[in-house]
Parts: C-alpha cells; structure tokens; sequence
C-alpha cells in the first residue's frame, strides 16, 4: 500500500510541462485504476485536489469550463478507486485530529500536513511509500520512519 497525499495526487490532471512528476504520479495513479496498487490518504486530499484545481483557475492556466470538468473527473476517479478498494480515505475526526497536532509544532507542518503523516503513520506497517511533492512534509515522514517518494525526484 502506498500513502498518496495532495501534492502528488493532483499531478495526476497535468503534465510533465507543468506539473514535474506528473509521469510518476499517473503510472501510480493508473496501477491503482487497473487493481494492481492500493492506495491510502486522508479525506484532506478531496479539499486540498480542489482548490489547486481552483488555483489553476486563478492563475489562469484553466478556463472555469475545464475547471468544472477536471473537477468532475477527479471526483468520478476518486468514487471509482473507493468502490474498487483502490484508495482508502482516512476520515478526519478528533480521534486523528488531537494526535495529529503533535505534528504542527514537532515538524512546522500545517494542519493538513499533519493529518496526511498522522493518516500514514496509522498504517505505519502497511504503508511501503509515502508519496508527497513537499519537502517539509517528506522530512518529517522520513524522520517518523516512512520510505519517500518524490516524485518530482
């Protein structure tokens, strides 16, 4: 199983030109669509995928059209790698929040940073790579004991 956070997940609906990495983040993505890979990440991932489409959409890299499409998408794959127990999406409530904040202040992290390493480090065991394009969140997975992969590397 493979922790897949935002930052490397939403690579998945650009390309190499824009997004360094996208390549490594579709062949991880696609395995998991065709059943040969599971992934696991918090539910922040839905949220945080979002508003970097929405970024996209200030900075004018998509029109508010390919927005809504590209949003559509990733929800539809999101349901798609659910159904197929493809992806597992850890839910955020106070049992893994109140541990999580630990995170904040040991490692500098933000708050949905830190619910994507506490979410990984849940399943410590069963997680073989922690897949995230932020260094400061791949610092502290590999200080916490977790196998990174950048795929920006």
């Amino acid at each position: 199983m493979k922790y897949i956070d935002s930052s490397a997940f939403v690579k998945y609906y650009s390309d190499e030109n824009v997004e360094k990495g996208a390549n490594k983040v579709k062949t991880i993505i696609d395995k998991a669509k065709n059943g040969k890979e599971t992934l696991i990440s918090s539910v922040m991932l839905i949220g945080e995928v979002i508003s970097a489409f929405d970024k996209w959409t200030r900075l004018k890299l998509l029109t508010k059209e390919q927005t809504a499409e590209i949003i559509s998408e990733f929800v539809n794959d999101v349901k798609g790698l659910t159904d197929a127990d493809a992806i597992i999406i850890e839910d955020v409530n106070s049992i893994i929040m109140i541990p999580s904040i630990d995170y904040i202040v040991k490692y500098h992290l933000t708050v949905n940073d830190s619910l994507h390493l506490y979410s990984a480090l849940l399943h410590k065991g069963e997680v073989e790579e922690f897949i995230s394009s932020d260094n400061r969140l791949n610092a502290a997975a590999r200080r916490e004991g977790l196998r990174i992969f950048n795929p920006e590397e």
